[in-house]
């Protein structure tokens, strides 16, 4: 059934019709209102027949439909589009036919955490007397030297060297009869949709970076899906930066297998799974066997000490099958071998070849959804929706497109040409290309966003100056700018969500007297946020700022790691890390519960803060021995860095499980990575043969 006033109203006796449009209409008008009523109802009744099943019901009906499998209770993890518990509970009966498997447990691992893993039995990589009649061929007491590859994997989780045993317990001890051990990735593989602008090397022709920002960074693979739940976890499954030795010698088989006429074996450029990175010069793509992988760090000698090293200009290859021809790489003399280096994420040309354009597509490893990226920025709940990263679709009154295609223009530049003072305006980034700006917006009683569009990730080179009065609004979402935002005047509102602003380029900044100015940043990466005068309110969540200081100000802050010092006229904060001291004007007003806050700091009253509650009663010296205890300590804090601000394994469980949620503080409270480790733990309880210990032991 259709419910709308106009299936009702003709439903009316003919009479009641005409009356009606004679009276005004007052009965079509209360029909509508009861045919809305009536859609709801349906809708509702639809929604609890899809809650019957776990592969449509909502998320919060999980764990009841886990309950009548038998699935043990497990921390909830609500809240983070990263994991949820559905797989665990769709595949529990699945998992149960095989348990006590090596492979059941892998599947179990990922289902339960969310994270990618290898199961591996150490006691088959024991260095041990074998027995004539079950010889163990591969595992060989001392390692081939010259096998670079397995010298490459040696102690990790795809390492097939023989090793003595070890009496130390899980993680620490591995190799041991009775032990298992779980390798987890908890990083993330986000992969370019589109084409990203690869900057060259200034002064060096011929030479390119993979970052648009012109860092080093390593490049990762994307994790490609296993194909049963027998299948062990291989090094084109989990998203881990790409090795030299493995993309070297998949295109050296390319590059063999097209000179024998043969098949080739791929696996980080399988067609189904999609090429492990691209390149395209001057617009036209490079095959994969006119790639060469090479370590482009500079030259060590004399004559050229900030060279990289280049490729050659022509490979040649013979065959291994009699009767077939050698051939040269590359075949067409129109193209050039291409240098690539993935763990720099460096690009070389032969010497004397130059492109005027490169254009890349590959993945870059980070914890997490936040700071822009080619990620889903949309609400994980329906509860979410008003905060998540589009900021579309709220009634514009000019929507401009830049990017390809029928009616988009070619450049921001372009568009904001175009923004006219006064309107609403909607400029969507259909791309990942960067561009190089420097516009000075003038926008008084104006509505400006610039959105990209959903799982893009285009990059602005230069700073963003904006003017306006009281009634000024400006947007961002899903940027990420090499750049300041630089802002003037008494503005209304400034929402940034899903933006990454170069922490070393200067961050916010403004000027002048903005007293009703409301700037809320969600989901960002961001250098310092600084104020003149007084803002009206300034709110942070689930972010990473270098800093702030904001004189008279409010400050809100939830879910943040905040590296640098903290200035405002007033805090409340919740579930965040303060690497320097933070100093509030009003210490009389807000709260903040559940931080980690430096002991010299000056801030409202606190909840259950650290380290304030470890050294309460202490003696001064032990007091000062806890304090250093739980000082978080990070894995990486460079920008270009895989793991930003990821605590370490180390860092005390007062701070990886102190938030009020019994996870961590900082920006990856999000993720739910204490609730996430326990699920694991106690899932393996039911699945693991009796005389075993499992392990995880997390790979990055």
């Amino acid at each position: 059934m259709s419910f709308d006033a106009d299936f009702l109203f003709s439903r009316l006796p003919a009479f009641y019709q005409s009356r009606d449009a004679e009276q005004g209409g007052s009965l079509r008008a209360l029909l509508t209102v009861i045919a809305a009523q009536g859609a709801v109802l349906d809708d509702d009744i639809a929604r609890l027949y899809e809650n019957w099943f776990i592969e449509t019901c909502d998320e919060s009906l999980v764990p009841y439909i886990g309950d009548l499998l038998g699935v043990r209770g497990l921390y909830s993890v609500a809240g983070t589009p990263a994991f949820g518990q559905r797989a665990l509970v769709a595949n529990t009966l699945r998992l149960r036919r095989r348990k006590g498997t090596l492979s059941v447990l892998e599947e179990l691992a990922f289902n339960a955490s969310g994270w990618p893993a290898r199961a591996v039995e150490f006691f088959q990589l024991l260095a041990t007397t074998q027995h004539v009649n079950h010889t163990r061929t591969a595992n060989v007491r001392t390692p081939d030297l010259r096998h670079a590859l397995a010298m490459e994997r040696i102690d990790g989780a795809f390492d097939r060297a023989a090793h003595t045993a070890e009496l130390r317990a899980l993680p620490g001890g591995r190799y041991n009869i009775a032990n298992v051990g779980l390798y987890l990735w908890r990083l993330s593989a986000f992969a370019l949709q589109g084409r990203g602008s690869a900057p060259a090397e200034a002064a060096h022709a011929g030479r390119f970076r993979f970052d648009p920002l012109g860092r080093d960074m390593a490049l990762f693979n994307r994790p490609r899906a296993e194909d049963s739940v027998g299948h062990l976890a291989e090094p084109v499954n989990v998203p881990e930066p790409i090795s030299r030795r493995l993309l070297h010698d998949e295109l050296n088989a390319l590059r063999q297998a097209l000179v024998d006429d043969t098949d080739p074996p791929l696996g980080y450029f399988d067609a189904d799974g999609g090429a492990v990175l691209r390149i395209w010069l001057d617009g036209e793509a490079v095959p994969p066997e006119n790639m060469l992988v090479c370590n482009l760090s500079a030259r060590s000698d004399d004559a050229a000490p900030h060279d990289w090293r280049r490729p050659p200009a022509q490979l040649t290859v013979a065959a291994r099958v009699a009767g077939r021809p050698k051939l040269d790489f590359p075949r067409d003399s129109a193209r050039m071998l291409v240098g690539i280096d993935p763990v720099l994420g460096r690009i070389a040309l032969p010497a004397g070849k130059v492109a005027a354009k490169v254009e890349v597509a590959y993945a870059v490893g980070f914890p997490g959804d936040i700071g822009g990226g080619p990620y889903d920025r949309r609400g994980a709940r329906r509860a979410d929706e008003d905060g998540s990263g589009l900021l579309g679709g709220r009634g514009f009154d000019v929507a401009l497109r830049v990017g390809a295609g029928a009616g988009a223009l070619p450049t921001l530049a372009a568009a904001l040409a175009l923004v006219v003072a006064g309107k609403r305006t909607l400029i969507e980034l259909d791309t990942d290309a960067s561009e190089a700006i420097s516009p000075m917006l003038v926008l008084p009683e104006s509505y400006l966003v610039i959105e990209a569009r959903n799982r893009r990730r285009p990059v602005l080179i230069g700073d963003i100056h904006l003017q306006g009065n009281g009634t000024t609004r400006f947007g961002l979402s899903g940027i990420t700018l090499d750049g300041q935002l630089l802002l003037d005047g008494p503005l209304r509102e400034v929402d940034l969500r899903h933006c990454g602003l170069t922490p070393a380029r200067g961050g916010i900044a403004h000027t002048g007297s903005a007293p009703e100015l409301q700037l809320v940043l969600s989901h960002c990466v961001c250098g310092p946020v600084r104020a003149q005068n007084a803002l009206g309110s300034v709110a942070a969540g689930d972010s990473v700022v270098a800093s702030f200081d904001l004189p008279r100000s409010a400050l809100r802050i939830e879910r943040c790691t905040v590296p640098g010092t903290t200035a405002a006229g007033e805090m409340a904060a919740g579930n965040s890390l303060f690497g320097a001291r933070v100093s509030i004007e009003r210490t009389q007003q807000g709260c903040v519960r559940f931080c980690y806050v430096p002991q010299s700091s000056q801030t409202p009253r606190r909840h259950r803060c650290q380290p304030d509650m470890v050294v309460k009663d202490l003696a001064p010296a032990l007091a000062a021995a806890e304090a250093v205890r739980v000082r978080p300590s990070f894995t990486q804090v460079g920008y270009a860095d895989p793991a930003y601000f990821q605590l370490t394994s180390g860092t005390a469980s007062e701070i990886r499980r102190g938030a009020d949620d019994g996870a961590e503080m900082g920006v990856w409270n999000m993720l739910k990575q204490a609730q996430r480790e326990a699920n694991i733990t106690q899932a393996l309880d039911e699945y693991l043969r009796f005389g075993l210990e499992a392990g995880v032991i997390f790979v990055n």
